[in-house]
């Protein structure tokens, strides 16, 4: 194992060199090799020593070298003093600068492949080496560690309990493509007899998307502690201007928010550049259910700051009526073959899985996306959101 700064008591942020730096003391360049491989015989995974003279550590010698000149009698009675076998050092670092900006400098040089060594310093005195390689593995690390943790904090914020209200089931289904993603869902409770539920689908990937879906969390938390009461138009001014103030002028927001009023048995939608919403309509004199297409009437959230609300759809409430909104995920996903999911199979998808239970709901969903990606990768979120009303 590495003898790293921590063990000795530095201490130095998991982001400085100094925290990954290897402190094993330099080899005075007049060492007799076989006594050099002595030093280290307890070190079994050091691939070089690094070598001082006067005072200064210059490079390191490969121990593949160290045990030829020791595996050899002629090699060993001319061996010539440590530093003739030395790759020198790419540069010396100071300990606290950091690892990231350290690597980007060095991938910018042109060298030579073998020196990929750097010598740490602290104080200006010697602390230890360090390879490149080493850096690129450790940064590497860091960012699935952060990745890991973006998700840890993305999935807490989709997993908030759903209102209970026996007049409505709603069912959320999200599968990313990453480890964090730019899809967002929630559904808040404005009183008794009024709901919003919001899909959402950030033009950003990654930890950029996952920025701002944590803003549109803030901004359901928002919502709930201050017990916000306002018209569906002005909740869906209030979102927009909060995501165009947040956020750079190209990262916009698809949304569709449903706006459920009990009260008044109407469903108010508003769809921002979101995909086509699926309505499932009760026919009063026919035991079957008439199939709408709801397309965007606005644009999506966070273009400009301010949102022309001119066309909102109003719906009645209907007993056994269903709405269901997907993102482009799902009809863009391509099989090993290149071939995209399409509209014509979501929309068959849509109808299939209409009597089923929200568990067997997820399980069906996530059974049709393996099987239709294969050995491929999902190149984006999918998200749907499914509301049934059981009673107005």
């Amino acid at each position: 194992m590495a003898i790293t700064a921590r063990q000795i008591g530095r201490m130095f942020s998991p982001l400085q060199v100094g925290f990954i730096a290897d402190c094993i003391e330099p080899l005075s360049a007049g060492s007799e090799a076989g006594w050099a491989l002595e030093m280290i015989q307890d070190r079994p995974e050091l691939k070089v020593i690094p070598v001082e003279r006067d005072g200064a550590v210059l490079g390191v010698v490969p121990r593949h070298v160290l045990e030829e000149l020791v595996e050899s009698a002629w090699k060993r009675f001319w061996q010539k003093d440590l530093d003739a076998y030395m790759i020198p050092a790419r540069k010396t670092v100071e300990a606290t600068d950091y690892v990231d900006r350290i690597v980007a400098e060095a991938l910018k040089e042109q060298q030579n492949e073998q020196t990929s060594w750097f010598i740490v310093q602290h104080h200006r005195s010697y602390l230890g080496i360090v390879s490149l390689q080493d850096m690129l593995v450790y940064l590497n690390e860091l960012r699935a560690q952060d990745l890991r943790r973006a998700g840890e904090i993305q999935r807490y914020l989709l997993s908030r309990s759903l209102p209970e209200d026996p007049r409505v089931r709603i069912t959320f289904f999200n599968r990313m493509a990453h480890e964090v993603g730019g899809d967002f869902y929630r559904a808040y409770r404005f009183d008794g007899d009024q709901y919003l539920v919001g899909c959402f689908d950030v033009a950003g990937k990654n930890l950029s998307g996952s920025l701002t879906t944590t803003a549109l969390g803030a901004f359901f938390s928002a919502l709930a502690l201050f017990h916000h009461s306002g018209t569906p138009v002005e909740t869906t001014k209030l979102l927009n201007g909060m995501i165009r103030d947040l956020n750079p002028e190209d990262v916009f927001v698809a949304a569709v928010l449903f706006y459920l009023n009990f009260k008044e048995k109407t469903i108010e939608l508003h769809n921002c550049g979101f995909s086509p919403v699926v309505i499932f309509m009760p026919q009063e004199q026919e035991k079957k259910l008439a199939c709408k297409m709801a397309k965007p009437t606005m644009p999506p959230l966070g273009i400009a700051p301010e949102i022309d609300i001119d066309a909102p759809i109003l719906l009645p409430m209907l007993k056994g009526m269903r709405l269901v909104a997907f993102s482009d995920g799902l009809t863009d996903m391509t099989d090993p073959f290149g071939e995209r999911y399409g509209d014509d199979k979501a929309l068959e998808l849509v109808r299939d899985i209409h009597r089923l239970s929200p568990a067997a709901l997820q399980d069906r969903l996530n059974e049709t996306i393996t099987s239709w990606i294969g050995e491929s990768h999902l190149a984006d979120d999918i998200t749907l959101v499914d509301i049934r009303i059981m009673e107005p």
